[in-house]
């Protein structure tokens, strides 16, 4: 079984690796594809919701909606940042920035909570920020596009960190699915509003573009992220954590075979500070140290 368990996961870090290819080949604005993704996931999620409701299921109070609403249009905006971020830069260089949210988090709850920062935790820190700066330099190889690219992904790595923090107070209070069910239902909603003020064009894309919106939706969404919630039934917290480790990688050979997309050497060096620092921070959350 725990052969089978360890091949589902493998699954899980493929399905998420593959969001960043599939965005790039979407014939769609940023805010429009991430529209379509939390909507279409939020679609798929409220029978499930429903039945799980009705059925009496064993679940927490649900905290006060309006906690939810805060945390679903931060969720948004860090997806419209990380998609817009694919527009300009690399699927390496911006998966690996987007996931350094391990580093931002304790930075962040020690303004908000007064969380004291560990020692390691500031050497992490460090050594990210070292790789960050290498892929920050090919970008700068590359021109201001893909500097613009790799910025956007950090700040999308940051909204994520204030929606970890943020959300582990009211995730605390509530269960998974209900959790998931009306923070993707807000951040739906935010897109939706955003979209129709910016003026953008939410129907008439041709076929296969909306074939990857369902696949955007049903892969990382969905499947990628309840394959790791499913996954701390069989391995350790710190083996689940760290899987986040398995994104930019699959991402990247995804880019490779799909895209023809080949990193420079200074980003993969870059990539490999900023992984060993998410390591690093990723361990110490898990552990307490």
């Amino acid at each position: 079984m725990k052969l089978k368990a360890t091949l589902i996961l493998i699954v899980g870090m493929a399905s998420v690796g593959i969001a960043s290819v599939i965005i790039k080949l979407c014939n769609a604005p940023p805010i429009v594809i991430a529209t379509y993704r939390m909507s279409l996931s939020v679609i798929i999620l409220a029978p499930i919701f429903l039945i799980f409701r009705k059925k009496g299921a064993d679940v927490k109070e649900t905290p006060k909606v309006i906690n939810f609403i805060p945390l679903g249009a931060i969720l948004a905006i860090h997806f419209v940042l990380w998609i817009a971020s694919l527009r300009y830069t690399t699927v390496l260089s911006s998966t690996v920035l987007v996931t350094t949210s391990p580093i931002f988090v304790p930075i962040i709850s020690y303004f908000i909570f007064k969380e004291k920062t560990k020692k390691l935790m500031i050497f992490a820190i460090i050594v990210s920020f070292i790789g960050s700066t290498l892929i920050a330099i090919a970008g700068g190889m590359q021109g201001f596009g893909e500097n613009l690219g790799n910025l956007l992904a950090i700040i999308g790595a940051i909204a994520v960190s204030f929606y970890l923090v943020l959300g582990k107070r009211v995730r605390m209070k509530t269960d998974l699915l209900t959790y998931i069910f009306y923070v993707y239902s807000f951040s739906a909603i935010f897109l939706i509003l955003t979209s129709l003020i910016t003026g953008q064009k939410l129907f008439g894309y041709d076929r296969i573009t909306y074939i990857y919106f369902v696949l955007l939706a049903v892969f990382p969404q969905l499947l990628g992220h309840t394959i790791f919630n499913w996954a701390l039934e069989f391995f350790s917290p710190s083996f689940v954590a760290l899987s986040i480790l398995g994104e930019p990688v699959f991402a990247t050979i995804f880019a490779l075979l799909i895209l023809k997309e080949i990193p420079s050497l200074i980003e993969i060096f870059g990539g490999v500070f900023v992984m060993t620092g998410i390591y690093i921070a990723a361990r110490m959350e898990v552990y307490n140290k």
